[in-house]
């Protein structure tokens, strides 16, 4: 795995510099953080999770030098560049159904994607249907829900169209909506977005997803805790 910076850390910025989104890297300290695209308004603390699932009808398809499928085109799109790298794709209807892929990069109209998921059967402009995610394309939780496929918590506020780290691994703060338990579990779902509360008793990962366990609980609702991460 990458080290980075504690500076890296702690800032954030409008360019994407020289990392990649959805990068892997560990602080010297030991923590690990992903590298994301924010779309929200963030303050240190918040948990973060995916932006919406994209779809988007009737694509066809074209080769590399080495005739590997890996150039996806659909006219009609006016994609933001670079906005779906990293992001996993599905050919979910048509021709080539079942299909899936993983985007290195994007134009308006075109997605790219890496040799290694080059697809085996052509797209047909006439019936080939696509939907894909990207990961690290993220906005602030939502309320009340205990699912939500927490990617990670900021450790600094940022702005939307930020691209910063998130902390998935280690000790840090978060931002909690009721007085954590020290040596307890907390979960995502407090009244306010981006906000945790603690896990509720016999539940499983079925019913919450797991974000890690407080170290030092907050003095009161709606304050920041130290907790250690543990977001897989």
């Amino acid at each position: 795995m990458n080290t980075i910076s504690f500076q890296n850390v702690y800032q954030t910025s409008t360019n994407r510099g020289t990392f990649k989104l959805g990068e892997r890297a560990m602080t010297p300290d030991g923590r690990k953080w992903t590298f994301v695209k924010n779309g929200s308004t963030l303050v240190t603390g918040n948990i973060v999770v995916p932006s919406a699932v994209v779809s988007a009808d009737l694509w066809s398809s074209s080769t590399d030098n080495q005739s590997r499928i890996v150039y996806l085109t659909r006219a009609a799109s006016s994609m933001t560049v670079g906005e779906y790298e990293d992001a996993i794709g599905v050919v979910d209807d048509g021709t080539g159904v079942g299909q899936t892929f993983k985007i290195r990069t994007n134009s308006a109209t075109t997605l790219t994607l890496y040799p290694e998921t080059a697809l085996a059967t052509a797209l047909s402009v006439s019936d080939s249907d696509l939907t894909w995610r990207s990961m690290s394309q993220v906005v602030i939780a939502a309320i009340t829900s205990k699912i939500q496929m927490t990617q990670g918590a900021t450790q600094i506020g940022a702005s939307s169209g930020d691209y910063l780290w998130v902390l998935t691994e280690g000790d840090g703060r978060v931002m909690a909506g009721e007085v954590l338990v020290i040596g307890s579990n907390f979960v995502s779902g407090d009244d306010t977005t981006g906000q945790v509360v603690k896990g509720t008793t016999a539940k499983g990962p079925f019913d919450e997803q797991n974000l890690g366990y407080s170290i030092v609980a907050n003095a009161g609702a709606d304050q920041g805790a130290l907790v250690r991460f543990q977001i897989r």
